[in-house]
């Protein structure tokens, strides 16, 4: 299992470099974020993991895919986005995002609504998928990571309100930005 790194480690800030190859590193570092994700019982809900979340500055991520199963996914790139945005439609599908390096902290994010996307397996084949809600959101989250892209910087840049848990009820609470 590996240690998840949280914010302001300046290894979240860095830009991830593409993997030329898929060699038994990258397939142990695969096999040691699944396990890491999986083992997280901070944050249950934890629907992805991108490498430098790990201090791995290289463009693999884990993510919730919508058969429900985490996937690898190397290299990943959105090939299209809808002009369409999470705001436009039913608020119903507005969806909260957190993020394991930033742990007890949550906030709305308008992202595009549909995603082509391009990566590459673990065996080496490249894949396209579509993306709606709330994979959409996920993917956009964890190809953000790679950019160096914390889901804060989003908040800050709209204004947009941040909320906490509260760790006696458990519940969110909107909270004064610590990271603007």
């Amino acid at each position: 299992m590996l240690k998840i790194i949280t914010h302001p480690d300046e290894r979240l800030r860095q830009i991830s470099k593409p993997i030329k190859a898929i060699d038994d590193s990258v397939k142990k570092l695969a096999s040691d974020m699944l396990k890491t994700i999986k083992a997280d019982s901070k944050e249950p809900d934890g629907v992805g993991l991108a490498a430098p979340q790990v201090g791995v500055l290289k463009r693999l991520v884990l993510m919730q895919m919508p058969d429900e199963k985490i996937q690898v996914l190397i290299n990943p790139q959105i090939i299209k986005a809808s002009k369409k945005f999470l705001s436009e439609i039913n608020k119903n599908n507005q969806y909260l995002e957190g993020c394991l390096s930033i742990p007890s902290y949550f906030g709305f994010i308008d992202r595009p609504v549909k995603l082509k996307i391009r990566y590459t397996q673990v065996n080496g084949l490249q894949k396209t998928a579509t993306l709606t809600p709330p994979y959409s959101s996920y993917f956009s989250h964890e190809l953000d990571h790679l950019d160096g892209i914390l889901f804060i910087d989003h908040i800050n840049k709209s204004g947009g309100q941040l909320y906490q848990t509260d760790k006696k009820t458990n519940k969110l609470i909107p909270v004064k930005n610590p990271f603007s």
